[in-house]
C-alpha cells in the first residue's frame, strides 16, 4: 500500500498570519514593479519606432527637396497633372486644352451610327 500525504490547510497562529501577509505584500510590490517596468519598456519601444519613422520621413523629404522632385501623394499628383496639361497643349499646337480656338456655341448634336456628331 502507498502512503498518502495531505497538505494541511491554513494554519492559525500569529507567525503564519504575519508570514502570509508579508509574502502577499512582497508579491504585490513585485507585481507593481513588473507592471511599471513593462509599461516603461513599451513607452521606449513606441518612442523608438516614432523616432525611426521621423528619420525616414526626413531623409526622403530632404532627398526630394535636393533632387527638386515633388514629395507626397498630393504633390506628385499635382506635378503629373501639370505635365499632362503641358503635353496636351503641345499636341494641340499651343491651343488651350479647355477651349479650342474658333469654337463657337453648339448648334446641333445628333446621334449617328458612328457615334455623336456636333454641328457648330
Amino acid at each position: 500500500m502507498t502512503q498518502a500525504y495531505y497538505i494541511q490547510g491554513r494554519r492559525t497562529g500569529f507567525l503564519s498570519t504575519v508570514a502570509r501577509t508579508a509574502f502577499l505584500a512582497v508579491a504585490a510590490i513585485g507585481g507593481l514593479f513588473m507592471l511599471v517596468f513593462s509599461a516603461a519598456f513599451a513607452l521606449f519601444a513606441v518612442a523608438g519606432i516614432a523616432v525611426i519613422g521621423f528619420l525616414v520621413f526626413a531623409f526622403f523629404w530632404a532627398k526630394a527637396k535636393i533632387a527638386g522632385k515633388p514629395f507626397g501623394p498630393k504633390a506628385m499628383m499635382d506635378a503629373q497633372l501639370e505635365q499632362m496639361r503641358k503635353e496636351m497643349e503641345a499636341q494641340m499646337n499651343g491651343q488651350s486644352a479647355s477651349k479650342p480656338v474658333g469654337a463657337g456655341p453648339v448648334v446641333d448634336a445628333h446621334r449617328t451610327p458612328d457615334g455623336w456628331s456636333v454641328d457648330d
